[in-house]
């Protein structure tokens, strides 16, 4: 049932052989110093009609996606950060 000795378990996600490795927006230094304070730091996780993006996109660790996370969770509690953003769709949703 287990594995034999000597092999190894192929890996969950495979990159394509064609696609490059993600560039990080930020240094892990950056990540473990920031605060709810730092909006422009913030702002790089984060779209533009608010939502967080994803730790693929990002590619930062699932530790530090949990971490900014939480610190822009903060930040809108505070009003620093938009919860939503209007959309141009939401706007002429209405018109006929």
């Amino acid at each position: 049932m287990g594995q034999a000795q000597g092999q190894k378990r192929a890996p969950k996600f495979k990159a394509s052989k064609y696609e490059a490795p993600k560039q990080r927006r930020v240094t892990k230094e950056q990540i473990s110093r920031a605060t709810y304070k730092d909006v422009k730091l913030l702002e790089k996780f984060i779209s533009d009609r608010g939502k967080i993006r994803s730790s693929l996109i990002t590619g930062i660790t699932k530790q530090e996606q949990a971490k900014v996370a939480r610190l822009v969770k903060v930040a809108r509690e505070l009003a620093l950060l938009p919860y939503v953003t209007t959309s141009t769709y939401k706007q002429s949703y209405n018109r006929r």
